[in-house]
């Protein structure tokens, strides 16, 4: 499918089906777009640094936070366990 990244055409393939793909192309224009607002970037190719930047942002808090609620179910669970194990 043909998609519109940053002013610019290209062919992509996925595994995701085509809202999907839409889906992640919106975010990244959106994401894009927020930066050229701003005013202090000159260039496609800046926009397209600050705009991975970004998103690589976003994506390593979630991963913090998914790794802290694991962890914290983790221990949760283990306090659940010796308590039962207590009570038994």
């Amino acid at each position: 499918m043909k998609v519109q990244l940053f002013g610019r055409e290209y062919s992509i393939r996925g595994h995701g089906n085509r809202k999907y793909i839409e889906d992640l192309v919106d975010f990244i224009n959106a994401k894009a777009r927020r930066i050229e607002k701003s005013g202090k970037v000159v260039s496609t190719l800046d926009v397209v640094i600050l705009t991975l930047l970004n998103v690589t942002d976003e994506l390593f808090q979630c991963n913090q936070a998914r790794e802290q609620t694991i962890k914290e179910l983790e221990e949760k669970t283990e306090r659940l366990r010796k308590a039962i194990d207590s009570t038994v």
